[in-house]
């Protein structure tokens, strides 16, 4: 699959592509950006009965934007790549 495809489709259906919004963290394809589009698109499908996904998301975001997270025993440092 493309990367200009895949991230259209991950863009419009998150759940589609990842089990969980850590997942995200972890797809060394993405971008920062990327990542928090993806995580935006996820929060604003996400339905009222996924409790857990919502605090997932929310969890995740806010490690994404804190700049620093870790994630299977590796240190992730976010970084913007901007073509």
């Amino acid at each position: 699959m493309k990367r200009e495809k895949f991230l259209k489709d991950a863009k419009l259906e998150p759940a589609r592509f990842y089990r969980n919004p850590s997942d995200v963290m972890r797809d060394r394809r993405l971008t920062h950006d990327d990542r928090l589009e993806i995580l935006t698109a996820w929060e604003r499908s996400a339905e009222h009965g996924q409790e857990f996904i919502r605090q997932e998301l929310h969890r995740v975001r806010e490690q994404l934007e804190s700049g620093e997270s870790e994630f299977a025993g590796r240190r992730y440092v976010a970084h913007s790549h901007r073509a």
